[in-house]
């Protein structure tokens, strides 16, 4: 069926989203607005976007905001003051949000500015109302060259209008069941007393009377009972309508429930009801070969995924797409497998979906532009980073241990040169998901037993060895080989890494199952191909020569390298320094220069594009 990673390269190549998505919003700014920092940017260059951060970061307030920006729609149904939590407007600087969206006319984007006023409506006051105000330059708003007299589409006097648009917000820890939001939340009936006359004196006491939720429900069950038997949404008790939806699920939604949540469902019968207490209650009835259940007998998260597709797939062209939380009760699978559906409605229905989340399911395939992590400052607002890394986002939501990037060097100087390369990423996060050891047995131990070791080993390990380790330029593809070859993997990996790994099979490397070999033997030179890089230098001593100026241009070997530095190590602390001192020295030199070493820049770029390599599975 669907594949995430497909479908979300197919959405990349799309491009111009705001040309071909109706009302695309491209960015929204907060100039001021709740906790998040002034003036902070949220740019939508991806028509998925995730809102990664912890509890109280602002993820929900900027879903409220952009639900209010399309036309007709106000943030205030979501964001109003009250006596417990009153908002706090500045002193003609009231709480507000700028979007841009693209302008056919002009052939550019432009922005529309909605903020909190002050307005009679129905006769009262109503301090949290939205509405469109004119452009102000002091927000920097740009000032378009406009023709005069010509009228421009979606453009009032001082103003662009807001975008004209569906809106579909769903709050996932809110898409409960009926009998969930009555059994669970609801209110306790009231025991009434229900009896029925014989004589004058003397009663008889209804059984069937109301005393707890439990016979609540059964008595409901019941009407709901005569509601599926129907069919339809005719049955009605004390002359009004049960039920005002009452069908079964299309061929279509019906195999994307089954789709997501990894189970066949022969049907599924959706029915908006009025029973169980509620105004509006949501109840399914599901069957597969096993049986027939409700959504009593459902799991939560069978609900919520049924509820989230029929919403989605009824959502016409266009519309605008805010989930709160969609990994709600689904486990793993369920949700890379619920965002490849959406993604495929973004793509094929042009639908704009942004959504927050706590869970790195959500993010793993999701390129590092659609990823917004909200941070923290010091006076407890939340900025908004503009990329992020999943794993980066992962380590600033303490999902850290499972997403770890391993790098294996040859000694104590590489280790620290490499954490020396991490400091020039700027994102702290970023730097975090490394975990740096070196190796002690040197290079030769890597390549023959360690590797051998992580072939089938979870998690991902990058092997760095120094620049003299590097026998070739690029690693030879092993699906590129043909079968007829498979007499000279050996040879083959020799080549590559100068040593005859001990690959453990069946009878033992020098015999045994041959055919077991050759797949170990191509499964080798894979993982090499993937995750062993190389210092760009010999050793790490020239790196570190190099920044600092003091290498000397007609050394070819490392050890030319590393009795230099050693030397120069002498020279401030006498011909009795240590391996450790001389170590300590040559970092401390190349923490003065980090920041000018081209070296160390490249070093930085070779982790960076392993991490990129680590999430597209490349």
């Amino acid at each position: 069926m669907l594949i995430l990673s497909e479908e979300i390269e197919l959405l990349k190549k799309m491009g111009k989203y705001e040309k071909i998505f109706p009302g695309y919003i491209t960015h929204i700014r907060f100039p001021r607005y709740k906790n998040i920092v002034d003036g902070t940017r949220v740019d939508f260059t991806f028509p998925i976007t995730a809102l990664v951060g912890p509890n109280g970061s602002g993820k929900t307030s900027v879903l409220n905001a952009l639900y209010g920006a399309p036309a007709r729609k106000s943030t205030g149904d979501y964001w109003f003051s009250t006596k417990v939590d009153p908002i706090e407007e500045g002193e003609g600087s009231p709480n507000r949000f700028i979007y841009g969206h693209h302008s056919s006319d002009l052939k550019s984007i432009v922005e529309t500015r909605k903020a909190r006023v002050r307005k009679e409506r129905h006769g009262r006051p109503d301090p949290n109302y939205w509405e469109p105000t004119k452009e102000t330059t002091g927000d920097g708003m740009k000032e378009h060259d406009l023709r005069e007299g010509k009228n421009y589409a979606g453009r009032s006097k001082d103003r662009w209008n807001p975008v004209s648009r569906k809106v579909l917000y769903i709050n996932f820890r809110k898409e409960l069941s009926a009998f969930d939001k009555y059994f669970y939340f609801g209110k306790e009936p009231i025991p009434r007393r229900s009896n029925t006359k014989l004589s004058s004196n003397s009663t008889k006491r209804n059984s069937r009377r109301i005393i707890n939720k439990k016979h609540q429900v059964q008595k409901d069950a019941e009407l709901l009972a005569r509601v599926i038997d129907l069919g339809d949404t005719s049955y009605q008790y004390h002359n009004r309508k049960v039920a005002t939806e009452n069908r079964l699920l299309d061929r279509n939604e019906l195999r994307i429930v089954s789709f997501i949540l990894d189970k066949e469902y022969d049907e599924a019968r959706w029915i908006r009801h009025r029973l169980f207490k509620g105004a509006d209650g949501l109840s399914v009835v599901f069957r597969t070969r096993h049986g027939k259940y409700s959504e009593a007998f459902a799991g939560s998260g069978e609900i919520a995924v049924t509820s989230c597709v029929v919403q989605v797939i009824k959502a016409t062209k266009g519309t605008l797409v805010l989930l709160d939380e969609p990994e709600v009760s689904l486990h793993p699978g369920a949700q890379e497998r619920l965002l490849a559906f959406l993604a495929h409605r973004a793509r094929t229905h042009h639908l704009q979906i942004i959504f927050s989340t706590h869970s790195p399911h959500f993010l793993v395939s999701l390129p590092n532009e659609a990823i917004k992590s909200f941070n923290q400052q010091d006076d407890g607002r939340f900025s908004i980073i503009p990329s992020t890394h999943p794993y980066a986002a992962f380590q600033r939501l303490g999902v850290v241990d499972s997403n770890k990037i391993r790098i294996i060097v040859e000694d104590r100087l590489a280790e620290e040169v490499v954490k020396q390369a991490l400091l020039i990423l700027p994102d702290t996060a970023e730097r975090e998901i490394f975990h740096i050891e070196y190796f002690s047995g040197g290079a030769e131990a890597i390549l023959k037993y360690l590797i051998p070791s992580l072939l089938t080993a979870p998690g991902h390990t990058l092997i760095l060895l120094d620049g003299d380790q590097k026998r070739m330029d690029k690693f030879e593809d092993p699906d590129t080989i043909p079968v007829s070859e498979n007499s000279t993997l050996s040879a083959k990996i020799m080549e590559a890494t100068g040593v005859a790994p001990n690959l453990m099979i069946d009878g033992g490397s020098n015999g045994g199952n041959k055919a077991q070999l050759i797949e170990i033997e191509r499964k080798y030179l894979a993982w090499i191909r993937k995750n062993l890089k190389f210092i760009p230098t010999l050793c790490p001593e020239e790196l570190v020569l190099r920044a600092v100026n003091m290498n000397d241009q007609s050394a070819t070997k490392s050890q030319h390298h590393k009795d230099r530095l050693r030397a120069k190590a002498e020279e401030h602390f006498g011909t009795s320094v240590t391996n450790e001192r001389t170590d300590e020295y040559g970092i401390t030199l190349l923490a003065g220069k980090r920041s000018q070493s081209k070296e160390l820049s490249l070093l930085a770029s070779i982790l960076k594009c392993y991490i990129e390599s680590v999430r597209s599975g490349s």
